[in-house]
Formats: C-alpha cells, structure tokens, sequence
C-alpha cells in the first residue's frame, strides 16, 4: 500500500527564481520548516546522496538511525526528487518548477511506501503535507528577496 498527497500552489516569481533554493540541499531548511539541516554529500546529481536533518525529537532520532537519502532525479530548472528509505518503505519527494501565468506553479509530491507508512504519515508526512503553504510563502520571500539583491 502507498500514501501519497501532491501539493500545488502559484508562486509570484519566475522559475529560475525558485531552482536555486531546490537544486541546493544546504539552503533547504531556509525555506522548509521541518527541517533544521541538510548535508548533502556532493553537488546535485542523480545518484549523490546526503542526509537530511528534521526538526525536533525526530531529528535527533533520524540522525542516528537513518540511511541517507539519494537524488532518484534531476530535470536542470524543472524537478528535483529524492527517497528517503524508512523502516521497510520509503519516502520519495519531488518538488517540480513550471512556468505559468503570473509566476511558477510549484507542485510537492510525497510518497510514503512500506508496512511502517501509516506511523511514518504520522511522524513526518503529515507535516510534509501540512506546512507546504509555508513553504511556499518561504520560497516566494527568499526569490524576492534575492531579485533586490541582485537588482
């Protein structure tokens, strides 16, 4: 059996403005609220793995037993995804980029998979799912902010 919830939301910027926060796993948790670190182990590519750091108890118990998440695709300015192994499963998260009217469609896709997914949902999918809006006010703020800066 899979869990699986896709999150869609317009943002008011250009895609190129969103990919560098995504293709870059260390700015992460500027944006990502349950997230306090990322340490990804090589630039972006199919294949590189790296750990990623949830906030709170979960976080200090996912960084003594889990195994590092691996990049399962990369689409250069359009789609990023990961998986995550958990207890007998997995999680798989990709987030893609496409240019709309009015700014980018920013869509969040999580699966989680396996016997465990049902506490996994509890543990962390649940928060994927429910801060995605904040997310997406995070991201918007910090494509702003980097257009003043480079203005």
């Amino acid at each position: 059996m899979t869990w699986t919830r896709t999150s869609r939301e317009i943002l008011p910027c250009p895609p190129s403005a969103i990919w560098p926060f995504l293709a870059d796993f260390t700015r992460w948790p500027d944006w990502d609220p349950d997230l306090t670190g990322a340490e990804p182990h090589g630039p972006a590519a199919v294949g590189t793995t790296g750990f990623l750091v949830p906030n709170g108890f979960r976080g200090r118990v996912h960084s003594r037993v889990a195994e590092p998440f691996t990049i399962t695709s990369l689409v250069q300015d359009r789609e990023i995804a990961i998986r995550q192994p958990i207890p007998f499963g997995a999680m798989d998260l990709a987030l893609t980029v496409t240019a709309v009217d009015g700014g980018t469609e920013f869509v969040q896709e999580i699966t989680l998979t396996g016997p465990m997914r049902a506490v996994m949902v509890a543990v962390i999918g649940g928060d994927v799912v429910k801060h995605f809006g904040l997310k997406c006010a995070r991201l918007a703020e910090l494509a702003a902010a980097q257009a003043d800066h480079d203005a």
